[in-house]
């Protein structure tokens, strides 16, 4: 019996696609042999019938989650980036900043999916699966403020035994951080610190990513989902502006994605 060329070829795709790390056209095209044109058709086949997507952050295609038949703790915290796409994407168009998601993985925030890559208004990239410290960064801030009381006593315990790198989080985890979280849960919202460049290993005089940020979380019931954040340039100074402006787009956009994950 004679197969269906056009099929195998489109299951040899999908068999490709990590769910995970994902794969460019180019990497795919080397994996398949399949020319690039034929291979695009292919790809728009399987984002179309609900098998394949494409991450904002990178370009890079997936599988759906939904295939996984066994997932684990980390394909469903990662899914959470798949959801969150298209909202995000609408999101930057209303107010031209981008935004990330980022889910707790390990003791970081972890980033599941950003439209920095779509913005040209010159904020610093992270790569998908780049880890964010907890203490400095407005997602981490986030998280701390809105989780459980058991989630947050684990990350202070693994804190405790392992001590951030950072003098300035050490500073904050010794008298500041209860007051942090209470004024981000009065607020709605989380700041970065002033004195966190990006890296959980080098100071800001070493490392500076430039940038400025608030986050807010993505609430299931009383779960935390995972956060996400609007980001800017630093040097423009926009924080009271951007509060006031689109603070409620950020926590209906959040609400947004927590509705869709639970459908």
């Amino acid at each position: 019996m004679k197969t269906i060329n056009a099929l195998e070829r489109g299951l040899d795709v999908l068999r490709k696609l990590d769910e995970r790390h994902g794969q460019s056209l180019a990497e795919l095209h080397a994996a398949t042999g399949i020319p690039k044109p034929s291979l695009l058709r292919i790809l728009d086949t399987l984002e179309a019938s609900g098998f394949a997507w494409r991450a904002i952050g990178d370009g890079r295609y997936r599988r759906r989650f939904a295939l996984i038949l066994r997932p684990s703790l980390a394909d469903e915290l990662l899914a959470i980036g798949e959801i969150a796409a298209p909202f995000l994407e609408a999101l930057r168009r209303k107010v031209i900043w981008p935004s990330d998601v980022l889910v707790f993985r390990d003791f970081r925030m972890e980033l599941v999916e950003t439209s920095r890559r779509q913005s040209t208004l010159g904020v610093a990239m992270y790569p998908l699966g780049y880890r964010v410290e907890m203490f400095l960064s407005a997602p981490g801030r986030a998280y701390l403020a809105f989780c459980s009381d058991a989630e947050r006593e684990a990350v202070l315990a693994e804190a405790a035994r392992n001590p951030p790198l950072l003098q300035r989080s050490r500073d904050v985890l010794r008298g500041e951080l209860a007051a942090i979280l209470d004024e981000t849960r009065r607020l709605g919202y989380a700041s970065r610190d002033p004195q966190f460049g990006g890296a959980d290993d080098k100071d800001i005089s070493v490392v500076d990513d430039r940038i400025d940020a608030i986050a807010v979380p993505v609430m299931d019931g009383p779960r935390i989902l995972a956060t996400m954040n609007l980001v800017w340039p630093r040097k423009y100074k926009l924080k009271a502006q951007i509060v006031r402006e689109h603070l409620a787009d950020l926590q209906e956009t959040a609400a947004a994605i927590a509705a869709a994950s639970r459908s």
